[in-house]
């Protein structure tokens, strides 16, 4: 799963774009308003991810309407077996029925580590 990746959304206000790196258990990302900061895991092929959401630049809205959220995130389908390209994913809010739906599609492997 590590990687540099894309992200496509889809929440209760619109649609939106993104760009996630996971790297040792952590995601790191970000759009033109908001940053993405969380952690994952993955087992046995099930992806599940923590996030939190915070605005980083004044009148950018998002597609859950509120300014700092963490999300709760479960992989639906990765699609590429032995090397996983893209990740069906659906999101929800703790606490709340607001939910959102998109896709991780992986643009490249992270570099070797030394």
């Amino acid at each position: 799963m590590e990687g540099f990746w894309t992200v496509h959304f889809q929440g209760v206000q619109g649609w939106g774009t993104g760009v996630v790196t996971l790297v040792g258990g952590e995601i790191f990302g970000g759009d033109e308003g908001y940053i993405y900061m969380g952690t994952y895991a993955e087992n046995a092929g099930a992806f599940s991810a923590r996030i939190k959401v915070s605005k980083h630049a004044p009148g950018v809205l998002n597609v859950m309407g509120m300014e700092e959220f963490e999300l709760e995130v479960k992989g639906l389908e990765l699609v590429g077996a032995t090397r996983p390209q893209s990740l069906h994913i659906e999101g929800r809010i703790p606490g709340s029925d607001q939910r959102l739906t998109g896709v991780l599609t992986k643009q490249r492997d992270l570099p070797a580590r030394k």
